[in-house]
């Protein structure tokens, strides 16, 4: 018996749940619906950060200290950009490239993003089922006092320092589903929102036509899984850095960086929650929203806890249900 999971996430926070995951399920039953929003045009290449955030940590080559790109990666081609007298803000390192050399090469030739996303799935010889949200070109914007910055110039170029006032998506309003999202949220035993930033990697895809329609059909058999953990103090610079994104965005919609919020996002999409251990004083709070909530660690600091938290979901999956409770 097959038991098929669909998350929807980003980057960094999706792809630390995807690993496990994928440990924890056949190949094959896993799919993962991803953001493209934060997709840009960079030295000429199209680059897909979340996308490739996923890939390369599916095939256990992502650099774990940074959070993205590939491990013993070089950055050569950037530093001659520099000695060029290029503002080169946006890293790419020297294997990275042959990614985005090849994703590019392929859309030119007319392929649409999610066959050429396929393509590198299957060279790169991982068996999780790797979706871009949409075909379409859509791009996060960042409005704040001084003007609109294209989402990864305020993210990386600006240090993702705020206040924002407000995000829009441009594209959003042409943009539909790529092939197979809607059926593998439709077809799956459990569709997981995954601990991705609730404003720039959930919501774009929610945005998408169809997308709230169909969790809301299948609300029953929709999990969340907090991205926020308030009572653990952040510990890495790349953490630090995404944990001040996302409360600047939450401010931005006027809510709190806190699980409650965030639950209240996803309170007519999905009907259970998972919380951190170290957060469950919220939880009468998120129950009172309408949800279910497990406890569980969801800060995966090591393979084990990762094991916990995926074989938590298949259970879920599987129809089984109860706390996970923290070790």
């Amino acid at each position: 018996m097959t038991t098929k999971i669909t998350m929807l996430g980003g980057g960094v926070g999706c792809s630390r749940v995807a690993v496990p995951l994928a440990r924890a399920l056949q190949p094959g039953e896993l799919t993962l619906v991803v953001n493209t929003a934060d997709d840009l045009w960079r030295y000429g290449l199209r680059i897909c950060p979340d996308l490739d955030t996923n890939l390369y940590a599916l095939s256990g080559r992502r650099d774990e200290e940074r959070g993205w790109g590939l491990t013993g990666d070089t950055f050569v081609a950037m530093e001659q950009l520099r000695a060029l007298g290029h503002d080169a803000w946006f890293n790419l390192g020297d294997h990275d490239l042959a990614t985005h050399l090849l994703r590019t090469s392929l859309l030119r030739s007319g392929l649409p993003l999610s066959t050429v996303t396929s393509e590198l799935v299957e060279r790169t010889g991982i068996q999780t089922r790797l979706l871009p949200m949409t075909d379409s070109e859509v791009g996060s914007r960042i409005v704040m006092a001084d003007g609109t910055h294209e989402f990864q110039e305020w993210f990386v170029r600006r240090g993702a320092a705020g206040p924002v006032t407000e995000v829009e998506y441009g594209g959003i309003e042409s943009a539909v589903p790529s092939p197979g999202v809607l059926d593998a949220i439709a077809n799956a035993d459990l569709v997981v929102i995954g601990p991705s930033n609730p404003v720039s990697s959930i919501e774009p895809i929610l945005a998408l036509p169809g997308i709230r329609e169909q969790l809301a059909a299948r609300r029953a058999s929709v999990m969340a899984v907090t991205p926020v953990v308030t009572a653990i103090p952040v510990d890495t610079a790349g953490d630090d850095h995404r944990t001040r994104a996302a409360r600047a965005l939450m401010d931005s919609r006027g809510l709190p960086h806190t699980a409650t919020a965030v639950a209240g996002l996803y309170r007519d999409l999905a009907s259970s929650f998972i919380l951190d251990s170290a957060d469950a004083a919220e939880a009468a709070a998120i129950e009172d929203l309408g949800l279910e909530v497990i406890v569980a660690n969801t800060l995966i600091t090591d393979p084990p806890r990762g094991d916990r938290l995926a074989e938590a979901l298949v259970r879920r999956a599987s129809g089984q249900i109860g706390d996970e409770r923290p070790e």
